[in-house]
């Protein structure tokens, strides 16, 4: 007998159920219900889940949609989905029980590829249900196919939850579910002043406002449960070979928009099949676009690589060095560009989701990836959207609805360090010159000190706030932005700007090896403030070895690299210091980076990476789709330094980071992908 789902009563509309730990699946697929998916609609919002079905972590929901605020809201947690047989009732996954003796359909397959896809197995009857977002628009499209069996009748309930996506929602009076439906459509109200969720469909709609209580979110560090409202339910008539769809959106107007657009093609598609038909047709065509063009940029980029760390033979050679089955390139690319998105009609990256932050400093940090595979248009396009939040040579902490924004010198020096890189691989200056007065605007700025505080001090170091502290991480990046800009001034034919800034570069180089290099415990003092050196190892010191040129000497780099290496490192992340429970992926590339830069990138070091990134790659195959997760909860990591890393398979993913996906995409290409073939020759 198959798992069943049972409920333990049905009372004054409020349904409380019994969770199930698992739902059977073909032999083959035991670990598919561990593996998280992600797809996101190119606008800020996504939507994110297990291969399993249920939403065991909060962030688990099929619509996360940015709302009028510009707040991203989670509203559509999910679909209870029933099928009725000759054989009996069928519940497609374990989300929660309803009412009735029903049995949990086996999944005999799954794929992500191009977006989630199930199989289940219901009886004899045998039915495929696919996701994909609509690129640009907050929406949702659920299809569902009868590929065998006798005829059944489908029944789809929504369950909205209408909250933060860090939050739970439980039941209350301020959501309504109140539901008006038309045929064809039905239109859900949620919260005052909260968004309306319309639903397109195919079938008729079962008015049935009711509660679901008790769903389990198993996998957060600390249990919880959340509540669902259905409004409704929606029932589906399925003959063999049937295709029936369902959008999903916060977007009333959704087909007059992608009608106006252009996007259903002239003229538009009477009926929603077709219309959804024409959708998914583009969204193939894009990512196949988004990939091919994406493996030239690397294959020209590895090549410039190897050029540069002296193998011009393998440089020239005809035959590709990024191939289509690469088997970084292709993931790494999709994952990256996941965060880019619109917002107020400009260009920007967003990074985490289902958080969905623009964050100036992860987005800066974030294009050298796109640089890599040669995405400069989107590169510019960014960089213009940035450049005029510039205010006394500051860039916002955050760009956000309701977040207070605090000066931080980081986001600017970020963009001097991808201008520069921008203008030398692309060889078009012209963006550099609409941009490259504000970029020396930073500089003045900070040499004659900020209204918040920022400001270089006596000694040539950076400082910030009001006690004047002067971190270690901020002064390497602050070297390498004073580098870059006299590469840039150089481009723009300020000899004598570039000739200062050189020479500024140099005397603050020596000046940073004499304040934050720790000699005893061979690294770096995080911070120097009015009272001393403030000890601690963070990722970010890495930027003094990874970043090019390196502030630091070789045998320092190769130190820090070590202690960086003890205290914080793992094959799936960096700890965000040495006492953290979590690691964090968005490090990784600079340490491969550095690692190898450290060590003249020697056979051993390139074999060493090698074996590191397999690592991560058998895991993000165990436990993903193609994301790579903003972190992994690792509740048996090492807490001491120089223990032995507990299994990897109980690294548990969390959200995804399109910022950790493009760094190491930079690293796989520009430091790794080449490095296997120059020391085979």
């Amino acid at each position: 007998m198959r798992p069943s789902i049972e409920s333990r009563g049905i009372a004054n509309g409020r349904h409380r159920m019994t969770p199930v730990a698992g739902q059977e699946v073909h032999p083959e697929l035991m670990s598919a219900d561990a593996r998280e998916w992600l797809i996101i609609d190119g606008a800020g919002g996504s939507a994110h889940g297990l291969a399993a079905g249920s939403p065991l972590r909060r962030g688990h929901a099929w619509l996360h949609a940015v709302n009028a605020s510009g707040e991203v809201i989670t509203t559509l947690l999910g679909l209870e989905e029933r099928l009725r047989t000759d054989r009996g009732l069928f519940d497609l996954t374990p989300l929660l029980a309803t009412e009735g003796n029903a049995e949990l359909a086996i999944l005999e397959q799954f794929s992500s590829q191009p977006w989630p896809t199930w199989r289940f197995r219901a009886g004899d009857l045998l039915l495929e249900r696919s996701l994909f977002m609509v690129h640009g628009h907050h929406a949702l499209v659920v299809g569902y196919r009868h590929l065998e069996g006798g005829a059944a009748r489908l029944r789809v309930s929504p369950l909205i939850v209408a909250r933060d996506p860090d939050e739970i929602r439980k039941e209350s009076p301020d959501l309504h579910g109140l539901a008006q439906g038309i045929p064809g459509r039905v239109r859900v109200q949620t919260t005052p002043g909260g968004p309306t969720l319309t639903f397109w469909h195919q079938g008729a709609f079962v008015p049935n406002r009711v509660w679901r209580r008790g769903i389990p979110h198993g996998l957060e560090p600390r249990k919880s449960e959340e509540d669902a409202l259905v409004p409704g339910h929606l029932d589906f008539d399925l003959e063999p070979g049937d295709s029936v769809v369902l959008v999903g959106s916060i977007e009333e107007g959704l087909f007059r928009t992608l009608a106006m657009e252009g996007r259903l093609g002239t003229p538009p598609p009477s009926t929603l099949s077709e219309c959804v038909a024409v959708l998914a047709q583009t969204e193939r065509g894009r990512r196949s676009s988004v990939l091919a063009t994406a493996i030239q940029g690397a294959d020209y980029t590895a090549r410039q690589a190897a050029a540069a760390h002296g193998d011009g033979v393998l440089a020239r050679r005809p035959s590709p060095l990024i191939e289509v089955d690469d088997p970084w390139t292709p993931r790494l690319t999709w994952a990256s560009a996941q965060g880019l998105a619109r917002r107020e009609g400009r260009l920007t990256f967003l990074d985490p989701f289902p958080a969905a932050i623009e964050c100036p400093s992860s987005t800066l940090r974030a294009l050298p990836g796109l640089i890599s595979v040669r995405a400069f248009e989107a590169v510019r396009e960014i960089l213009r959207g940035l450049v005029g939040r510039i205010e006394d040579g500051v860039l916002p902490s955050i760009v956000a609805p309701g977040e207070t924004a605090v000066d931080d010198p980081e986001p600017s020096l970020w963009m001097i360090h991808v201008t520069e890189l921008l203008a030398r691989r692309s060889e078009d200056p012209e963006c550099v010159r609409e941009i490259y007065p504000q970029l020396e605007s930073v500089l003045q700025y900070y040499r004659g000190g900020t209204r918040s505080g920022i400001k270089v001090d006596k000694d040539g170091l950076l400082q910030v706030g009001e006690e004047g502290l002067k971190p270690a991480a901020l002064n390497a990046l602050w070297y390498h932005a004073l580098v870059a800009m006299a590469q840039l001034a150089r481009l723009m034919g300020r000899k004598e700007n570039a000739a200062f800034s050189l020479a500024w570069a140099r005397q603050h180089g020596q000046c940073f090896n004499e304040t934050f290099w720790n000699e005893a415990d061979g690294t770096l003092h995080d911070a120097v403030g009015p009272s001393g050196p403030v000890a601690g190892t963070r990722p970010s010191h890495l930027l003094a070895v990874s970043l090019t040129p390196a502030i630091l000497p070789a045998e320092r780099s190769s130190r820090l690299l070590e202690r960086v290496q003890e205290d914080l490192f793992s094959p799936l992340g960096l700890k965000p210091e040495p006492d953290a429970v979590n690691v964090e992926p968005q490090w990784l590339g600079a340490f491969f980076a550095a690692y190898l830069r450290a060590r003249g990138r020697s056979a051993d070091s390139q074999k060493q990476v090698r074996q590191w990134l397999e690592v991560l790659r058998r895991r993000l195959d165990e436990s993903t789709t193609g994301h790579v997760p903003a972190l992994f909860d690792w509740p048996g990591r090492r807490t001491r330094r120089g223990a032995p890393l507990p299994p990897v398979d109980e690294a548990r993913p969390r959200g995804a980071s399109p910022l950790a996906a493009a760094e190491l995409l930079r690293a796989w290409i520009e430091d790794v992908a080449h490095a296997e073939e120059a020391g085979a020759r």
